[in-house]
């Protein structure tokens, strides 16, 4: 019982902290929650079909078979420029080309913290790219605390879940051996794979069946696509991609069922000296500059999202912008020098505002809408089209010309927008204050 009150303690908390005002002014198709699927190694050179993948010397190497990882929206064209696992997955979260695993930790960098100000829970499952602050951003994760393949620590780290993902990560955790007993080969390493994936299924569906009305964001990372490139060699690295495949279906068919946005991506891919090579890489000098190391998939399936095959160059700090778009969420991301991909059939407009002035979106002499809040959305808005934002208060009128070819953001703050503010955030700190000791009497009384 006590566990509950703290949960729903926990949030109330985000209610009160999350209190953008959305007006939403076409019918529009959004997901509900999202799924970042992180496969470690994985280079869109050995399956996407406008690409081909040689090694070193020049051989060209064989392709895998993997349609059910060519679905939605499709970029042909993105590249990591770290390919290195703990950097990438730190590229992949913050949107900042630049980025470490330090910056991670930072308030407000990454699209966990984003979500999260947003009402959404932050749910992960990873074999790899597991680093603490990594870990730190999730409500909960189950993760891999040891790179040991014959011998994997599975563990669990929480700060506050929904009610049940704790004691069914557990029992994913308790089941991981029996995915690997009696295997070997290329078979043990898909295995593990695999049950990330089921892992990974299991609490989505959990989430979907047991918590309906609850926004996430589940973070998927399977290891041994890289574990196969390192130590098996370029064929046995292409029958694990084609493994892959089949096992990554029935998430896949969970997302596609439940309007669930879901991105398939890696944080780098993989590189062989040779065709027929035992070992290869993508961090060492030797293999960092090849385009086998560089390429990354991005693929992503969204109710928002036109499909098709998108053209154009991209890199890998656009993937959390582009996450965010999808969601409706701001780029509020405080180091994001990536861009969204414009992907989405619609934009949004995102404003942060004066509480004093009131804001209004025209179309021509037509007033749209017009609201009073400190975060304002206007969404469903049709593509190329021209609005003007009006903030009218006591210190005047205020407008923005804007052409809509994609999200845009803007700020209508007044010179003494700062103490307005800053009275906002006290406001909020003393109800937070006060729900936190009230909870706490609450949960003291009971016996």
């Amino acid at each position: 019982m006590k566990k509950i009150l703290i949960i729903l303690l926990l949030l109330t908390i985000f209610a009160i902290v999350s209190s953008a005002s959305e007006i939403t002014l076409n019918g529009v198709q959004r997901p509900q929650s999202a799924i970042l699927f992180i496969v470690d190694g994985f280079g869109s050179s050995y399956y996407y079909p406008e690409l081909t993948p040689f090694s070193l010397d020049g051989s060209e190497l064989t392709k895998a078979h993997a349609p059910n990882l060519t679905f939605g929206t499709r970029i042909i064209d993105i590249k990591t420029s770290h390919p290195v696992t703990e950097i990438a997955h730190s590229v992949i979260v913050t949107g900042y080309s630049d980025a470490n695993e330090e910056i991670v930790g930072y308030p407000d960098a990454t699209i966990y913290d984003v979500a999260r100000e947003h009402g959404f829970v932050n749910l992960a499952v990873m074999e790899t790219g597991d680093f603490s602050n990594m870990r730190r951003e999730q409500d909960i994760i189950l993760f891999a605390e040891n790179n040991s393949f014959n011998d994997p620590g599975i563990s669990i780290q929480a700060k506050a879940s929904p009610p049940g993902i704790f004691e069914l990560m557990y029992d994913w955790k308790m089941k991981m051996p029996s995915y690997l007993n009696n295997v070997s080969g290329v078979r043990k390493y898909s295995a593990y794979n695999k049950w990330g994936i089921d892992a990974a299924n299991a609490v989505a569906n959990y989430m979907i069946k047991n918590h309906p009305n609850q926004k996430f964001l589940l973070t998927v990372n399977v290891g041994e696509i890289d574990g196969g490139g390192h130590n098996l060699g370029d064929d046995d690295y292409v029958r694990l991609i084609e493994d892959l495949d089949r096992d990554f279906y029935p998430l896949y068919k969970t997302a596609s069922e439940n309007n669930i946005a879901l991105f398939l991506t890696a944080d780098h891919g993989m590189s062989f000296a040779t065709k027929n090579a035992r070992r290869g890489g993508h961090s060492s000098d030797k293999y960092s500059s090849k385009i086998e190391s560089l390429h990354i998939p991005l693929v992503i399936l969204s109710p928002n999202a036109a499909p098709g095959v998108v053209s154009g160059e991209y890199r890998q700090e656009d993937i959390a912008p582009t996450l965010l778009s999808i969601l409706d969420l701001p780029n509020h991301l405080q180091y994001a020098d990536g861009k969204a991909i414009k992907i989405k059939d619609y934009a949004s407009i995102f404003i942060n505002a004066d509480s004093k002035y009131t804001v209004s979106l025209w179309n021509g002499d037509r007033k749209l809408s017009e609201s009073s809040d400190s975060e304002l959305v206007f969404a469903g808005l049709p593509l190329n089209t021209s609005y003007t934002l009006k903030a009218s208060g006591a210190e005047g009128i205020y407008e923005k010309h804007v052409s809509l070819d994609s999200d845009k953001q803007f700020n209508f703050k007044s010179s003494e927008a700062g103490i307005n503010s800053n009275s906002r955030s006290i406001i909020a700190v003393i109800l937070i204050l006060i729900v936190v000791i009230a909870g706490i009497i609450i949960i003291k009384r009971i016996k």
